[in-house]
């Protein structure tokens, strides 16, 4: 089957433990475009962190960001789509966050900010995600729509702050984006929603895609897509709605996928 789009989740899934790119999925990637895939980067990141790595690859297109939350195109600039909510109203959350001593952030599409950079731990993930959020003194006065909250902590800490964001009633989703993560995004927000969009806005059938992650925020992708691809190091809930299962992300699990559902039948093996 001529597949003509590929989701591929960053963090966890195309990048390695060291945040890199190995080899084998830059080729890949620059491949499966050659073929006439439409390679769609599809992350919990913001846009100043996926468009490095577009460049990296050395290819350009749409890029789907914030868990869904913003679809941009790396060259135009064009903001194809964008959901979110005004801090008002997650402003339980906010308290919830200062007395439990979780990091915090708050993005519009484009622009991050944080009430604190201190903490040593704080600061070496921004540098791994190639974030540099803008400090400021109170969350409470971002008057501009955000289109993402995220706590940052410890696995237990965010353990308990999932079952108390969940008894809050607020008028968002909660998503855990990763052992140390969870993002307070719209409603109807999901990378899924923001595949189905895009896929529509290219005119391109959703039987015709391919979405590839590694953790529950990939879920509605991996489910949405004409073939769902889990990475090997996914937990095994995940792996079990995925239609395919490749190796992990330090293994090139990507450049197994698309070896195996594109390029491999482009050269009708």
């Amino acid at each position: 089957m001529a597949y003509k789009l590929a989701a591929i989740d960053i963090d966890g899934t195309l990048l390695n433990d060291d945040y890199k790119i190995t080899e084998a999925n830059k080729e890949a990637l620059k491949a499966a475009e050659e073929e006439g895939v439409s390679i769609v980067l599809c992350s919990g990141r913001a846009p100043r962190s996926v468009t490095p790595l577009l460049e990296e690859i050395g290819i350009h297109g749409y890029y789907i960001c914030h868990n869904g939350a913003v679809t941009s195109h790396s060259k135009t600039k064009e903001v194809l789509h964008e959901a979110g909510f005004l801090m008002d109203s997650v402003r339980n959350a906010l308290n919830y966050c200062r007395k439990e001593n979780i990091h915090t952030d708050f993005c519009t599409a484009f622009d991050m900010y944080t009430e604190s950079l201190e903490r040593e731990d704080v600061r070496t993930m921004y540098a791994k995600y190639l974030a540099q959020p803008t400090l400021l003194a109170d969350a409470l006065n971002i008057e501009d729509k955000l289109v993402k909250f995220t706590l940052f902590g410890t696995r237990e800490q965010l353990d308990k702050a999932y079952t108390d964001l969940g008894l809050m009633n607020l008028p968002v989703r909660t998503l855990r984006s990763g052992p140390s993560y969870i993002d307070l995004i719209d409603q109807a927000t999901s990378k899924g929603a923001a595949l189905n969009n895009l896929a529509q806005h290219l005119n391109i059938s959703l039987n015709d895609t391919i979405a590839i992650g590694n953790y529950y925020n990939d879920l509605d992708m991996i489910m949405m897509a004409g073939v769902g691809v889990a990475v090997g190091n996914a937990p095994q809930d995940v792996k079990d709605k995925a239609n395919l299962v490749v190796a992990s992300n330090n293994e090139s699990g990507v450049a197994e996928a698309l070896e195996r559902l594109v390029l491999m039948n482009k050269q009708g093996v």
